[in-house]
């Protein structure tokens, strides 16, 4: 059972509003990447621009929830049960959570991406990471890059975000069902990406039940960062196509 926050839902609304105004100046500054001009290859410049847009937003989670929990005058530790003596056991359910679920995620995915082809005659579209990753000839330095973000920055600000602060917000506001349906669908609905949408609602619902049964945002930390690099990993090494989650 996670513990009362002392923040209101005033802070909280400002806190994402601060997120989604760094988002969209990162996004703008991504789009006016000067390839042609510079002698920028295009395959460098949608790497960079998918990294400039995953830093802003992954670093810029981070840097409004430091300063979020500054003016609440908590401690990252207080705030998400990152002290608690059982952090390690935490850290076990979220990895064997993650082993799990994978292969449900795949399946989930994989079912959606055949109907979708079935009923459209087109296959499915891809989030831009996946198709980056999937490109062949990728250099070791833009994987390392995209694992990075994706296995550790990634799972730290979204984790702290959706099932740190948004959820126990709801919660402790008199919306306690409501809390884990509005920040699945909102973590979901953040990749952009339908195909993904349904099987990253149903790992966010796994991830809040972690966070409960802890006390501790360890545990959703984990399940996270292993399920990003299971998927990661497969895009790598394999050619597939439809069954990978997006990784952010």
């Amino acid at each position: 059972m996670i513990s009362e926050k002392p923040w209101s839902a005033d802070s909280v609304l400002r806190l994402f509003l601060g997120i989604i105004m760094t988002v969209c100046f990162g996004v703008c500054l991504a789009s006016l990447l000067p390839a042609d001009k510079m002698g920028i290859s295009a395959e460098y410049r949608e790497f960079a621009r998918v990294g400039l847009t995953g830093l802003f937003f992954q670093g810029g989670i981070l840097v409004w929830i430091w300063f979020f929990l500054r003016e609440t005058a908590i401690s990252w530790s207080q705030a998400f049960g990152l002290e608690s003596p059982r952090r390690a056991k935490a850290v076990l359910w979220g990895a064997t959570a993650a082993v799990l679920f994978l292969p449900v995620a795949w399946g989930m995915q994989g079912l959606l991406g055949s109907l979708i082809e079935l009923a459209t005659h087109h296959a499915a579209t891809q989030q831009e990471l996946v198709k980056d990753l999937q490109k062949a000839g990728m250099p070791w330095g833009e994987q390392a890059f995209m694992a990075v973000l994706a296995v550790l920055i990634a799972p730290v600000a979204e984790e702290t975000l959706f099932r740190g602060i948004l959820y126990p917000t709801l919660k402790q506001n008199g919306f306690p069902r409501a809390a884990w349906w509005v920040t699945s669908l909102l973590f979901a609905g953040m990749h952009c990406n339908g195909l993904s949408f349904l099987p990253l609602t149903v790992f966010s619902l796994v991830l809040i039940y972690l966070y409960e049964k802890t006390g501790s945002l360890w545990a959703s930390i984990t399940a996270h960062s292993v399920f990003n690099f299971a998927n990661f990993l497969f895009l790598v090494l394999s050619a597939g196509g439809h069954r990978i989650i997006p990784i952010r």
